[in-house]
């Protein structure tokens, strides 16, 4: 892929890490729910690879007019699996304005990341902690590895600080350890116990709780940058000198 996207076109959006437990399916549930407020329903669709079922289960509960497809990216099934799912993004990148989010198991499975280097954007959510930032950066070098080799600027990278203790302010380790790196640093999301709640069986979240809060500003975040193409806008115009791009809220 080696033309801007207009924001008009289809966009393929991976939930992606290859460390667990970073909150993947997280930030897939409640990114489609966020951007369902913005979008028709029928203009997303979810694809969860990954064999727990957490977000097909949560989103058939919470959100069932959204569209969402199991494909479970497994050793077993893995060569057919993943020919089906580029088969599903390939049929939705003939329908514009269409987004497609990919949830993504753990893993290091090369099928699936090489799929993965084909998309538009890679939302990549990370903790705070050495233990989550040393898998997460192996995981971008191999994604600029990849752009490098093809000359290209897909797919957008993008770190989501997420599991943010409250009252941190301070990214400036994460942010140098991404210097030599092209990403682009989204708006965190706090570890919140509204979020535990929601995964306990209450699919609803009141106005005014943190959760609304930070995932409403995330899901903002996506729809300027990633579905409307502010980040092509960035590219374009040569301001990714710096590799990392903090959002901040004057964006």
């Amino acid at each position: 892929m080696n033309q801007f996207s207009n924001k008009e076109s289809a966009k393929s959006i991976f939930i992606a890490n290859v460390k667990g437990g970073v909150g993947k399916s997280t930030l897939s549930i409640m990114l489609a729910r966020a951007l369902a407020s913005n979008l028709p329903s029928q203009n997303i669709t979810v694809i969860d690879t990954d064999l727990q079922r957490t977000t097909t289960e949560f989103l058939s509960a919470s959100n069932p007019e959204i569209n969402i497809e199991f494909v479970p990216i497994t050793p077993a099934f893995e060569n057919t699996n993943i020919s089906l799912l580029q088969q599903f993004i390939k049929q939705n990148s003939f329908k514009n304005g269409h987004i497609v989010i990919i949830d993504t198991p753990a893993g290091t499975s090369q099928r699936l990341w090489n799929l993965v280097a084909e998309s538009y954007c890679v939302l990549i959510p990370t903790s705070l902690s050495n233990a989550d930032l040393a898998p997460t950066e192996s995981f971008i070098k191999s994604m600029d590895k990849v752009k490098a080799r093809y000359n290209q600027v897909y797919p957008h990278l993008v770190v989501c600080p997420n599991k943010i203790p409250f009252g941190q302010k301070d990214y400036s380790t994460m942010a140098k350890r991404l210097s030599n790196h092209d990403v682009v640093i989204g708006p965190a999301i706090r570890d919140l116990a509204s979020v535990r709640h929601f995964y306990n069986g209450n699919y609803k979240m009141n106005d005014g709780q943190n959760a609304n809060e930070d995932f409403g500003r995330f899901g903002d975040f996506v729809n300027k940058f990633v579905v409307k193409g502010e980040l092509d806008k960035i590219y374009h115009d040569g301001k990714n000198d710096l590799n990392v791009l903090p959002f901040s809220k004057n964006n």
